[in-house]
């Protein structure tokens, strides 16, 4: 028997269907173009976009209120490691706001699927790339590091189990770039908590140390200085001094 015969098991196919794509489109050109209209400040792209792409609840949440908020939608230059950031879709609420306050955001992959899925997205102010990030870095110029107002380091996948390479190249992309930013730039770090129960109380005796994306920077910035921590919870916030 055709299953379409079946007027509840149609009726639940067809949800099904519409939820998929109504999931699509709030990623399409046009939706954003439109969406964007309605948007009049920082404080209503925020509650958007975590109530459209996002959970309000999110643990990075109030970072990211106070990330944008530092620069007071002033326009930004952004770099961001690791595209995309499924749970708190960070590249596309770094797009909107160089959208409705200007700027451009490079945003950096090893995955070639993500540049595919988004390249719609692509224009003059926004580009999505496919390459290793320390690799991409090398590759600009002095100038253009020097002309980022804000970096957002999450391209490595942390293995709680076995942090170091995750680490290493947290502390290798901020190597590259940190004799180069100018003062004033925020650098914001991914999967850095400031307390190891933030990743669950089944990790806590793991280590001696709190593992993290950025636990090696913390540590040469303890050592070197050259920075102001403005804000850790589960991310850390650094500005350059």
């Amino acid at each position: 028997m055709n299953k379409y015969l079946n007027l509840f098991t149609y009726l639940n196919w067809i949800k099904r269907l519409i939820k998929v794509n109504s999931k699509k489109y709030k990623y399409s050109k046009s939706y954003m173009k439109n969406s964007s209209k309605n948007i009049n400040s920082l404080d209503e792209l925020i509650e958007f976009h975590f109530k459209t792409y996002s959970d309000k609840n999110h643990i990075n949440f109030e970072m990211f209120k106070l990330l944008l908020k530092y620069f007071s939608e002033k326009s930004l230059n952004i770099l961001e490691t690791g595209s995309v950031a499924h749970g708190s879709s960070s590249t596309i609420l770094f797009i909107y706001y160089i959208n409705l306050f200007g700027g451009s955001l490079n945003t950096v992959d090893t995955n070639p699927d993500i540049k595919n899925k988004y390249k719609h997205l692509i224009n003059k102010n926004t580009q999505f790339h496919t390459n290793d990030s320390l690799k991409f870095i090398e590759n600009l110029t002095s100038e253009e590091i020097e002309k980022i107002d804000l970096i957002y380091l999450d391209s490595f996948d942390l293995d709680l189990f076995d942090p170091k390479p995750s680490q290493e190249h947290g502390l290798n992309e901020f190597l590259l770039l940190n004799n180069i930013i100018k003062k004033g730039t925020l650098i914001a770090i991914d999967d850095t908590p400031i307390d190891v129960r933030l990743f669950g109380e089944k990790f806590k005796n793991i280590h001696k140390f709190i593992p993290g994306k950025g636990r090696l920077v913390l540590d040469y910035i303890d050592k070197y200085g050259g920075y102001e921590i403005i804000y850790h919870h589960y991310a850390v916030i650094l500005k350059k001094i």
